[in-house]
């Protein structure tokens, strides 16, 4: 996106390249589900970038849930679709994709930039941001750090951050920018594991592969996504307190010399999954359900609080850096990704390049009409270079933040809601009520039956008004509307059928 418009990028990733075959990615992510948010986002960098995106990812319709099954009877599970949308006459989807392969296409997609000779991208791995220095008149002085070497210099013009929850970009804004930062951080109730199920016999499916199926079970919750190589992702959520107590059931048996890996009947892990989750204990089996409990890690889930985004035209911090969120929405990726969009969009607004520093001849942007008009220079010394938060790119990183703020926030809020509505409303005979009134009102609406706030936003594909949809169909499947817009929908929604 800033190659294309002229800068001179160079990308620091920390870990080394994942198309090596050295790559130990380590077995803590949940796999990732690409929304059209995200798809429309990756569009407007790259059409043929999103068909190959396209192509690894398996499509998920709806959700598949797994109920205790009531009475007596072969089967201890009940199994029950929920669509997500209109799949037959809109394509309406999801798309399960591994976190490595999306990588690689991106990877591919920059080195590809250079090649073609569409901008300038030098890829730096195993190199990461040590220091950063934001007194400097222009620019930012940076330190990084190389695998192996000595810590490195330099000098660039802004720097854009995307380094994760627990970014150092973040951090150096926050010790050397001297402005008022806030900051919040909290880890929800609930940790999570990753488990897997394999393919099945002659490389077959073992789960109808096009759902996102889901365990819910009230206070944790079981779900799994179809992989290309015909296994299965499973995740469990769980309370801190759930995995601690397992963990210190089982440091108590070891203790005693009980041989707690064989005997699955004295294993809690096994128990605890016979009981709540059978058919995919069946599949998974015993043995592999205890080594990933051994072995793989059992992380915590951050959500992450910032603002402002930017510093001046030096600094600004996208995705997890500036919002990570809990995963119950599967719109942390996707959120991301419209970052990316939203900020191409609004560099353009304001002809924010890397060419000499000009004041904007903008008085205010159009997409936030309440942002002030402030002067870009002394009047008396017309020759004096602008201040760094009145030049084009200043203005337009601070329309970032007025303008991408409440929309992220809301998202954050709809993250966290989330989970009981897949942990245990899906179960509920109101929230199945609920669900089919919005499916029968968003085909009987065809036309638009509210106005939403008439904002001129630096969005290609807002959407100006809109039938009447469900929460899930409007965060999920419309990229045109702000997930801000969406909540206030929403309540609309309410009070009409209230």
């Amino acid at each position: 996106m800033l190659a294309s418009r002229g800068w001179t990028v160079t990308l620091l990733e920390g870990r080394s390249d994942p198309r090596l075959g050295t790559h130990a990615e380590r077995a803590r992510s949940i796999n990732l589900a690409l929304s059209p948010r995200g798809i429309e986002a990756l569009r407007s960098v790259s059409d043929e970038l999103v068909d190959r995106v396209l192509e690894d990812g398996i499509e998920m319709r709806g959700r598949m849930l797994h109920k205790i099954a009531k009475g007596k009877g072969k089967s201890r599970v009940d199994k029950e679709a929920q669509d997500y949308g209109r799949y037959e006459e809109e394509g309406e989807c999801i798309r399960s994709i591994s976190r490595t392969a999306l990588g690689i296409h991106l990877l591919d997609h920059v080195d590809g930039l250079a090649k073609s000779g569409r901008g300038s991208v030098t890829t730096r791995f195993d190199t990461r941001l040590s220091g950063m220095d934001l007194r400097v008149d222009q620019g930012v002085d940076v330190v990084l750090e190389h695998k192996g070497a000595e810590p490195e210099k330099r000098h660039f013009d802004f720097v854009l951050g995307g380094d994760g929850a627990y970014s150092r970009v973040r951090q150096e804004m926050m010790r050397g920018s001297r402005i008022r930062f806030d900051y919040h951080q909290y880890y929800a109730r609930h940790s999570y594991l990753e488990l897997s199920i394999p393919a099945g016999p002659d490389e077959t499916f073992l789960l109808e592969p096009n759902y996102l199926h889901i365990w819910p079970r009230g206070e944790f919750m079981l779900i799994a996504l179809a992989n290309q190589d015909k296994s299965f992702t499973l995740t469990l959520f769980a309370h801190d307190s759930t995995f601690s107590t397992i963990d210190a059931e089982l440091a108590r048996r070891a203790d005693k010399g009980a041989d707690t890996d064989k005997d699955g009947a004295e294993h809690p892990v096994i128990e605890l999954f016979r009981r709540e989750f059978p058919d995919a204990l069946e599949l998974m089996g015993d043995e592999a359900l205890v080594r990933y409990w051994r072995e793989n890690p059992k992380d915590g889930l951050i959500t992450v609080e910032a603002s402002p985004y930017h510093f001046q035209d030096k600094v600004l911090i996208i995705g997890d850096a500036a919002h990570a969120m809990v995963p119950f929405y599967g719109q942390g990726m996707n959120c991301g990704f419209e970052d990316v969009r939203v900020l191409s969009s609004i560099l353009d607004e304001f002809g924010a390049s890397p060419s000499p520093l000009v004041p904007s001849t903008l008085p205010y942007s159009s997409i936030m009409p309440a942002l002030p008009c402030v002067p870009a220079t002394d009047p008396s010394r017309p020759d004096a270079k602008p201040k760094p938060e009145h030049t084009p790119l200043g203005i337009a990183l601070s329309t970032y933040t007025l303008y991408r703020a409440p929309s992220l926030s809301a998202i954050q809020q709809l993250a966290q809601q989330n989970y009981t509505e897949m942990a245990s409303s899906v179960l509920s005979p109101l929230y199945l009520l609920r669900q089919s009134i919005d499916s029968l009102l968003s085909r009987v609406c065809a036309l638009p039956v509210f106005a939403p706030r008439d904002r001129d936003r630096s969005d290609p594909t807002k959407d100006r008004g809109g039938r009447w949809e469900s929460l899930y169909r409007m965060t999920t499947f419309r990229p045109g509307v702000a997930y801000d817009e969406v909540i206030r929908r929403r309540e609309w929604q309410s009070r009409v059928l209230d």
